[in-house]
């Protein structure tokens, strides 16, 4: 059985594009002509081809903002009363991420064979995430498909604004470190060398500040690859520990507690919970259907396993409002926030203004943090320098006082 890729046109004129697996090209031919389809072009493809265009790669090139701008034209072209096919037809030809296009096409041609929209999204799973296509389920047998997908691009704006907003707040300390470690490594490598051999020839006793620069700098000369070969070795343990569940909840639950990072770490799980779990019960999924499919969005076992914990107090008859206030990751706000929405049936709408307050404090801690962390890294910078200095300076003044 071979793959060929092929570009097709119906009695609309309407082109298509795809791979499809036969025999022979005659056979591709008479598949596509019980389609309805009138071939224009089909090649068999190999190998490497096939992987370079595999949903799975292209799914890593496939950003949010590109995600959300497909979103919302889909839902404009839907609610202007164009037929899905042919919605996603246009929008095969005109997305611009080359990737993406081709995945639309493909999902176009699912539909035409019978399959629905979720479904055929979840065959593309590195671009459409479980969230993503349970939401356009839901829509799809509530008949609000167009209502759910402005909703859904709207939160997929916020999420890619939110995260470029966190990117461009750590430039600066990122920057700040990696001139930091061009200056130290410039200084261990060229400038302090030269002093130190000066100051051995001359058989001087040297002050304990000027010892460890030595041992120091020959270790950082004689032992780099033995520095290396332990970096190395330390973060292949630690990623290897993290493949057992017990060691990635006491490390995750650590990244929770942490003084000032584990405050900001269970704000961004709270956005990202009340987010998800509001996005899921506005387009009709049920509370314990939507907190699974929750679950399975967050990285943290420890976190997951409150939300699971939610889960089965429901089950046990508690509101959400009284599940959150009794874990440990949840805020008493969060939870009396859920309370009101319960008490006024409108739940989701508060777990997204919940989300969207939450996103806030996230973005404003960030940006106290690194607006704190430039500062402290130049102090630390100078601490370094000035060691440096100190080291270098000390046995030339003792040596000038002897002479004198």
């Amino acid at each position: 059985m071979l793959t060929f890729s092929y570009k097709a046109k119906n009695i609309s004129g309407n082109e298509f594009s795809g791979q499809i697996q036969a025999e022979s090209r005659n056979d591709v031919i008479a598949s596509l002509k019980q389609k309805g389809l009138f071939l224009l072009k089909v090649e068999p493809q190999n190998k490497l081809s096939l992987i370079l265009k595999s949903p799975a790669r292209m799914g890593n090139r496939v950003n949010i903002k590109d995600k959300a701008i497909f979103t919302h034209q889909l839902a404009t072209l839907l609610k202007a009363g164009m037929k899905l096919t042919v919605a996603l037809n246009t929008l095969s030809k005109q997305t611009k991420n080359k990737h993406l296009r081709i995945v639309i096409a493909q999902i176009h041609d699912d539909i035409e064979q019978s399959c629905s929209l979720s479904e055929a999204m979840s065959k593309h799973s590195k671009i459409f995430s479980n969230v993503y296509t349970s939401i356009i389920k839901a829509a799809e047998q509530s008949g609000a498909l167009s209502e759910t997908l402005t909703v859904l691009s709207g939160q997929l704006k916020n999420q890619a604004s939110v995260s470029s907003r966190i990117k461009s707040a750590l430039i600066y300390p990122i920057f700040l470190l990696a001139v930091s470690a061009l200056v130290v490594g410039v200084l261990m490598t060229f400038v302090i060398p030269k002093f130190i051999e000066l100051f051995i020839n001359t058989n001087q006793k040297l002050p304990l500040p000027t010892k460890i620069l030595i041992n120091v700098t020959g270790t950082m000369k004689n032992s780099w690859w033995m520095v290396v070969l332990v970096m190395v070795v330390g973060i292949c343990a630690i990623l290897s520990s993290l493949k057992n569940r017990r060691f990635k909840m006491l490390f995750d639950s650590l990244l929770l507690n942490l003084p000032i990072a584990g405050t900001l770490n269970k704000k961004l799980q709270l956005a990202r919970f009340a987010r998800t779990l509001g996005s899921l019960l506005n387009g009709g999924v049920r509370i314990l259907s939507a907190l699974q499919t929750t679950k399975g969005t967050t990285n943290n076992i420890a976190f997951a396993d409150d939300i699971f914990c939610l889960e089965q107090k429901i089950l046990k008859g508690s509101t959400l409002a009284e599940a959150m206030l009794a874990q440990k990751y949840f805020s008493e706000i969060a939870a009396n926030m859920v309370a009101i929405g319960e008490e006024t049936g409108a739940l989701p709408e508060m777990l997204l203004e919940l989300a969207d307050m939450y996103d806030n404090e996230s973005e404003s801690a960030i940006g106290s943090m690194t607006t704190l962390l430039g500062p402290l890294m130049i102090v630390v910078l100078g601490l370094i320098i000035g060691f440096v200095v100190l080291a270098i300076l000390m046995p030339i003044f003792e040596a000038s006082t002897m002479i004198g």
